[in-house]
């Protein structure tokens, strides 16, 4: 009862200041306000909004308004996710025999944690028994021919085999050789032809440059009348035929030229052919004394042995497609592919087993999927690299954090529901593969903006307004903003305010309640 009758007196206290503070704020604010003149007062019976505000320093103290700064800042909105720990698909393994075997011994567990390349049960397989047949045959096969191989390269060595290739490539040798003597005497001839072509021209240019100047000469006596016409005529004549002479020499000397040239190239050629009649004899020349023998018998041989190499590499490979190895007594043995634990045992010692029927379910946890639900209409919001926290309902104090990897394409056609998945490290197996989670994820839903809480617009006469904190701690300046989008917390301010400036965002309704007050009701 005493408890009650403070906090009766304490209401009825703040309430008469209040009611104070409203009265003088009115009588202030009406004692400021110009007095209107009589034609306006009947021509608009309306009133406008007071721009300021001012309390006494005890209404300030009971008001307890709470005032900040303006800033840019992008407007964001938070969602409540809720999904599901998955394990990941590279981290789970359903452990199969490769053949048809019977399980001879378990070395694991349901439970037990295994690293990668543990032994974890062993079988016998005929069908590796088999490739291990195959294989110790191959092998001996590659073994007899390389003895096979060798021994024909020492027969070969003897002369045991008879060699037509060397006897081949001499005559080739010969061949070439007298080739090569006839094209470099063909070349010499056509050196000299070229020679004596060039001396015909030359002769043939100085013959016709005497007749030219005779020519000349004659003409000079002509018009004299030192000399007759017939006379000039059969200088004229003389110095055509040198003209035609002349060019029967250049004909002759490309001719030559030309034939040079044929005789080069032939040169040229049966040098090439030469070399290589040569080279062709001295392999032949050390095959026959043993240093390469590819005689018919030795590369027959080399063939041999290349097609066992190539069936024992066969065999090796079967045998290791099995599972098997060489010598390792028709036994299978299961390995762990990676560190893990063993999830699930489906078969007994004695067991046969066939591919198609796994043995092992072997699960590692150090990294987890987690996978969130989204609406579809919040999926195009959500990004890669975005992050996102989120809990076990278990143990909902401890928060983990994660990063979106990826959103999926298309939505689930029966939950309808978009999913976004994170790849999270899990080193101490604290997140069980199949439990459920709650996330937080805060979306960016604009550029950064000016800012305000929702707290500190007040909507008077169907209008947004804020109340300006001024340089005088008592006084607040009433001022209307253009609203944009808006989250649950905070509006986009599009016009009336800056960054920087000081807001109330904390019990503001009080001073709209002044205002309205001091106004005799609100509009």
């Amino acid at each position: 009862m005493r408890r009650e009758h403070a906090m009766s007196k304490f209401t009825k206290t703040v309430g008469l200041l209040l009611g104070v503070a409203v009265a003088g704020a009115g009588i202030w604010w009406w004692s400021r306000s110009p007095a209107p003149a009589p034609e306006a007062q009947s021509e608009e019976p309306s009133h406008t909004l007071p721009e300021v505000v001012e309390l006494d320093s005890e209404s300030l103290q009971l008001a307890d308004l709470g005032i900040e700064r303006v800033s840019v800042q992008p407007l964001t909105r938070t969602l409540t996710l809720y999904g599901q720990i998955e394990a990941h698909p590279e981290a789970v393994v359903n452990l199969n025999s490769r053949v048809t075997g019977r399980v001879l011994e378990l070395r694991a567990h349901v439970g037990q944690r295994v690293r990668r390349g543990q032994v974890l049960a062993i079988l016998d397989s005929e069908e590796i028994h088999r490739a291990e047949v195959n294989y110790a045959r191959a092998k001996r096969n590659v073994a007899f021919a390389k003895a096979e191989l060798a021994r024909r390269k020492r027969l070969a060595q003897l002369g045991a085999y008879a060699n037509p290739a060397l006897e081949e490539a001499r005559s080739r040798w010969s061949q070439a050789q007298a080739e090569h003597r006839a094209a470099e005497a063909d070349y010499q001839a056509a050196q000299q032809a070229v020679r004596q072509a060039e001396a015909e021209r030359h002769r043939a240019q100085i013959a016709l440059n005497q007749a030219e100047s005779q020519l000349a000469r004659a003409e000079r006596l002509l018009q004299a009348q030192l000399i007759s016409r017939q006379e000039y005529e059969s200088l004229q004549a003389q110095r055509e035929s040198a003209r035609a002479a002349l060019q029967m020499a250049q004909a002759q000397l490309e001719a030559a030229q030309a034939q040079l040239q044929n005789a080069r190239a032939r040169l040229e050629n049966a040098r090439a052919q030469l070399q290589i009649a040569q080279q062709q004899l001295q392999r032949a020349q050390q095959v026959y004394q043993g240093q390469y023998l590819t005689s018919k018998e030795v590369a027959e041989a080399e063939a041999q042995l290349a097609q066992a190499q190539l069936e024992l590499e066969a065999a090796l490979d079967e045998l290791h497609l099995l599972g098997g190895k060489p010598d390792g007594g028709h036994k299978l043995t299961l390995v762990a592919p990676f560190d893990g634990r063993i999830a699930a045992l489906q078969v007994t010692v004695g067991e046969t087993v066939t591919p198609d029927k796994p043995i092992f379910r072997i699960l590692n946890t150090d990294t987890v999927w987690v996978s969130f639900d989204l609406y579809p209409e919040d999926a195009p919001f959500v990004k890669p690299g975005m992050p996102v926290e989120f809990s076990l309902p278990e143990d909902a104090g401890k928060r983990y954090t994660a990063e979106i990897q990826m959103v999926m394409p298309e939505a689930d056609p029966h939950a309808r529901t978009v999913k976004a998945r994170c790849v999270v490290r899990n080193p101490d197996a604290l997140l069980k593969p199949g439990t459920f989670v709650e996330g937080k994820l805060t979306l960016r839903l604009s550029a950064p903006q000016l800012l305000v809480p929702l707290s500190a617009i007040q909507e008077i006469e169907g209008k947004p307004y804020v109340f300006v904190a001024t340089d005088s701690p008592n006084r607040f300046q009433l001022r209307e903003v253009v609203l944009g989008q808006r989250n649950d917390t905070y509006a986009v301010v599009r016009s009336g305010l800056k960054p920087g400036e000081r807001i109330v965002v904390r019990n503001s309704s009080l001073l709209k309640g002044m205002l309205v007050g001091g106004e005799g009701g609100e509009h």
